[in-house]
């Protein structure tokens, strides 16, 4: 065998090994593939599932929330009612607390020209008697 036939025969192995380690190399990509495509199949699957699963869930929080949300418009209009109440209340009692001011000022200014006319009314009766006594 001359030189180029042995380096033919050297190129020739390296390439059969070339394609067998590729051969190796793709059959255990396929298989791992495989695996991928059955775990997606499984995934989706579940996503599936879980699609349906949130739907009824969803559709039960709904429905449950429409039972809930006349306790809670309930709720509200009560807060606005109890809320006029305060108001109200409030008003009344600044306006008796007004009438109560206004009557003690009221009060305390009557008492005032009671006992200042009683005062003037004691002068004046004892004015008359003073009179009375130097004239008689």
């Amino acid at each position: 065998m001359t030189i180029g036939g042995i380096a033919a025969l050297i190129a020739a192995l390296a390439f059969l090994l070339l394609v067998i380690f590729l051969c190796v190399t793709l059959v255990r990509v396929v298989k791992v593939l495989d695996g991928v495509s059955e775990n997606l199949e499984k995934v989706t699957g579940n996503i599936d599932q879980l699609s349906r699963q949130t739907d009824e869930l969803l559709t039960t929080v709904n429905e449950r929330l429409n039972q809930v949300e006349p306790v809670f418009q309930a709720a509200a209009d009560l807060g606005t009612t109890v809320s006029d109440v305060n108001n109200g209340t409030r008003a009344t009692i600044e306006n008796i607390k007004n009438r109560v001011e206004l009557f003690t000022k009221t009060s305390v200014l009557g008492i005032a020209a009671d006992r200042i006319s009683k005062y003037f009314a004691k002068r004046k009766d004892k004015k008359a008697v003073k009179a009375v006594n130097k004239n008689g």
